[in-house]
C-alpha cells in the first residue's frame, strides 16, 4: 500500500513538472517572452544589458501602432531578432531629412530620438510603405507603380554608390531589390515590365532611437507583418557591464514600463 502511495506521489510531481514545462513553452511562444538588449541602437530608451519582456499575443488581435517598440525577425537573416521603433505604418509616405522625420508630410515630434554628432544634410526618401491589398507593378517606362500611381524607389544617401547592403557581407543592392523586391518574382528589375500583383501582407518602416548608430529601415528595408514577434513593454532587469560591482545593477531601470502610445 505504501509503495502504491509513493508511486502516486511521484506521478503527481512528474505530471506537475511536465505541466509547468508545457505551460512555460506556451507562454513563451504565444504570450510573453524575455529578450536582452545587445546593442546601442535604441539608446537611451533601451540600454545594452537591459532585459525586457515582450507582449507576443497583442498583435494577434490588433496591428502595431506608430511609436510601438517592436521585436521582429530581421528580414535578411532568419536567426536574428531586432528591436526598433515603428515610425511609419502600411500606406504611409516617409521622408528622413537630416534629423527630421516626416510621415505623410507631417513632421514627427521625437523626444526619444538621439543624435550623436552634428546635424546631417542627407535626405532619405520619399518612400511609400506597402500595405496588404495594394496593387504593385512595373510598367514599360521602367518605373514602379503602387495602385496605379508612380512611386519613387530610394537611393542610399549615406553611400556614394547610392546602393544598399542589407547583409554585412552581402552584395550591394538597388532600392528596388531592398525595399520592394519581396513583392515581385526573384530577380525582378526595371528592365522588364511586371503585371499588377497584389501585396499579400502589411509592411512597417522602423528606426532605432539612436539615429546615428542604428541599422534600420533606412538601410535594409521594411518589416513584413509576418516577422513581428511582439511589443516591448517592461524592463525587468538591467545589468551594466562597466564600472564596479555596485554599479553593475541599474536599480533606476528595474520595473520600468516602456512608452505605450495611446493613439
Amino acid at each position: 500500500m505504501r509503495q502504491r502511495k509513493a508511486k502516486s506521489v511521484v506521478r503527481e510531481y512528474v505530471e506537475a513538472f511536465v505541466f509547468a514545462i508545457v505551460l512555460a513553452l506556451i507562454m513563451r511562444q504565444f504570450v510573453v517572452q524575455a529578450f536582452k538588449i545587445p546593442s546601442e541602437s535604441m539608446k537611451t530608451t533601451l540600454l545594452v544589458g537591459d532585459h525586457i519582456l515582450v507582449n507576443k499575443f497583442l498583435y494577434y488581435f490588433m496591428p502595431p501602432k506608430r511609436l510601438d517598440i517592436i521585436v521582429f525577425q530581421f528580414p535578411w537573416e532568419e536567426d536574428r531578432d531586432f528591436i526598433k521603433r515603428v515610425i511609419a505604418l502600411p500606406g504611409d509616405r516617409v521622408v528622413v531629412r537630416g534629423q527630421q522625420v516626416l510621415v505623410n508630410d507631417q513632421a514627427l515630434t521625437e523626444p526619444y530620438a538621439r543624435y550623436a554628432g552634428s546635424p546631417r544634410s542627407e535626405t532619405f526618401g520619399p518612400i511609400v510603405v506597402p500595405k496588404k491589398g495594394d496593387q504593385v507593378e512595373i510598367r514599360g517606362d521602367k518605373r514602379l507603380y503602387l495602385n496605379g500611381i508612380a512611386v519613387p524607389t530610394p537611393v542610399n544617401p549615406y553611400y556614394a554608390s547610392g546602393l544598399f547592403q542589407p547583409k554585412n557581407e552581402g552584395p550591394p543592392m538597388s532600392g528596388l531589390e531592398v525595399f520592394y523586391g519581396a513583392l515581385f518574382p526573384p530577380g525582378t528589375t526595371f528592365q522588364q515590365p511586371v503585371a499588377p500583383r497584389m501585396v499579400a501582407h502589411d509592411y512597417y518602416f522602423v528606426l532605432g532611437d539612436n539615429r546615428d548608430n542604428s541599422q534600420d529601415s533606412r538601410y535594409w528595408g521594411f518589416v513584413e507583418s509576418t516577422r513581428l514577434k511582439g511589443r516591448a513593454f517592461f524592463i525587468y532587469w538591467s545589468w551594466n557591464r562597466d564600472g564596479n560591482l555596485l554599479q553593475h545593477v541599474r536599480l533606476d531601470r528595474l520595473g520600468k514600463l516602456l512608452y505605450l502610445p495611446m493613439f
